[in-house]
């Protein structure tokens, strides 16, 4: 009977103590998961305000701030996101949130190639030789913007997800990187229309007034209507698009760049064309052949846009829509 009490008792005292090391485990793994999401919202709360600042800076300049000075602070947000994406590269991660790192990581390596790519261009695009490619680049990065915020919601729900399972109730932080409306800043019109503003505000405009509207368009021999139904016959050569542009200002325009964009087909089809020069009041037309024969039979929406002209800040005559069918 002795015999049977102590194998009891001994019994009890190893399950007590598995249920200890149990335990310690379980709060260690809980302990786990919550230093994780902690560390993460204050790399998170650091990039938002990264965020706040770098596109409050472009849309309302400080007064007396500078070209020089931009491209510095610029850069020095660059650096801020190389030290935010090491700090997520730091990160004790659990196990079971290994998917949702990667993509933690893929996100905040996109913001920091994003304002390195945009600290480079800053300079060429607010000025006037090699401007329409440098804002293409930075309307590129803005994309690049807008993919590291659905990456990092992705990886948000998936560790949101693992933590209900554990019976963690953490909450994860929310990161927007890319401010609303994200059209905005997704368009190279409206990306020049501000950093046209902020150029205005810094004395990088030169003197004079300064804009450029969208005339007409025809494609052929058919001059087409905005917002309207348009039937085109393509005939036996390639369709041309005839585009007529007008500089409503006092001072001879560079390098005004339009664009065609057609959708609405199988695949998109899209080009650009520069004038070399504009004079003041001046009009001007150039022919772009389309880069591949359009879909026949098909409704298409065409859209023409010219490229604001460093110091121009209204947009509402720099492009039209059409509908186009060809046949």
């Amino acid at each position: 009977m002795r015999r049977v009490i102590a194998l009891g008792v001994g019994v009890l005292i190893l399950i007590l103590l598995l249920l200890g090391v149990r335990g310690c485990l379980n709060a260690r793994e809980e302990r786990g998961f919550e230093n994780y999401v902690s560390d993460l919202g204050g790399i998170v709360t650091q990039s938002n305000q990264l965020s706040q600042e770098f596109f409050g800076r472009l849309e309302d300049p400080p007064r007396e701030l500078t070209e020089l000075q931009l491209e510095a602070e610029i850069t020095t947000d660059r650096g801020t996101a190389e030290s935010l994406l090491q700090r997520v590269e730091g990160l004790d991660v659990p196990d079971e949130l290994a998917d949702a790192q990667n993509e933690l990581l893929q996100a905040f390596e996109l913001r920091r190639d994003g304002l390195a790519g945009i600290a480079e261009d800053i300079p060429t695009a607010l000025g006037n030789e090699g401007r329409v490619e440098a804002i293409d680049r930075i309307s590129t990065d803005m994309e690049a913007f807008l993919a590291s915020d659905v990456l990092y919601e992705r990886a948000r729900a998936e560790i949101q997800g693992v933590l209900a399972e554990e019976g963690i109730g953490e909450p994860v932080e929310a990161s927007q990187f890319l401010p609303d409306p994200v059209e905005r800043w997704l368009d190279s019109g409206e990306v020049t229309l501000t950093l046209n503003t902020f150029a205005a505000e810094t004395g990088n405009v030169p003197e004079g007034v300064h804009g450029v509207e969208l005339l007409g368009t025809s494609i052929g021999r058919t001059t087409l209507i905005a917002d309207s139904e348009n039937s085109v016959g393509i005939g036996n050569d390639p369709p041309e698009i005839t585009i007529e542009v007008q500089n409503g200002g006092d001072t001879m325009e560079r390098d005004v760049t339009v664009s065609y964009a057609f959708s609405g087909g199988s695949e998109p089809l899209e080009g650009e064309a520069t004038f070399p020069r504009i004079d003041a009041q001046g009009v001007a037309e150039t022919t772009v052949p389309l880069e591949a024969a359009p879909e026949t039979e098909v409704p298409l929406t065409l859209v023409i846009e010219v490229l604001p002209v460093l110091g121009e800040t209204l947009i509402d005559n720099n492009s039209a829509t059409y509908t186009v069918t060809f046949n």
